[in-house]
């Protein structure tokens, strides 16, 4: 499903099609979450996540995953009644983290060998 067509949270509000936008943490948010399967999270430093609910073992739980640099990153949410705006706001934080240590050049340490030439 395209990005433009998938139901988008920004600034705390749920916005799908001709919808009434849709509170995040109100009893509305948590009526709709039993209704789909994904949405797009836009959050922390301009980090877009695409959260889904997916079956894992026998149990469904929400997932976020977002591309950085050419890497997938993903983060574990729990069930649906933890996905609260401060918990998708930490979701983004943590993936921004991750791929922000990820473009840290490595601690290297150059050792040079001096032999002597003939």
């Amino acid at each position: 499903m395209p990005y433009e067509e998938m139901p988008w949270v920004r600034d705390g509000r749920l916005v799908h099609g001709d919808n009434a936008p849709i509170v995040v943490d109100s009893s509305a948010w948590f009526d709709w979450l039993a209704t789909v399967t994904s949405f797009c999270f836009s959050g922390h430093a301009s980090v877009r996540l695409t959260v889904r609910y997916e079956k894992r073992g026998y149990r469904f739980y929400w997932y976020a995953y977002s591309r950085i640099d050419s890497k997938l990153h993903n983060v574990y949410l729990g069930s649906s009644s933890k996905l609260t705006q401060r918990h998708l706001d930490d979701a983004c934080q943590q993936i921004y983290q991750r791929a922000k240590e990820r473009r840290k050049p490595a601690n290297v340490e150059h050792r040079f060998i001096v032999t002597g030439h003939r």
